[in-house]
């Protein structure tokens, strides 16, 4: 299943690979911007895993896109 197959389905959660592929940011830029408050938080699946909402990256995403957009 691709990254982008991924963020089509309903409120997936997303691993760290599908996140670096949706987004085009490096591990560390991740977790630079999550301490910053600039990148939403995952959620903790167990005791050494997280994953990050889909909808919430989404909203990310859509977030970044109308900053950019012309006024």
């Amino acid at each position: 299943m691709t990254a982008m197959s991924i963020i089509s389905t309903c409120d997936a959660y997303l691993r760290l690979p599908d996140v670096i592929a949706v987004t085009g940011m490096s591990k560390a830029t991740i977790y630079r911007r999550i301490n910053t408050s600039e990148f939403p938080r995952p959620y903790e699946l167990g005791a050494n895993s997280v994953a990050w909402k889909r909808s919430d990256v989404e909203s990310w995403i859509e977030s970044r896109q109308r900053r950019r957009a012309p006024s």
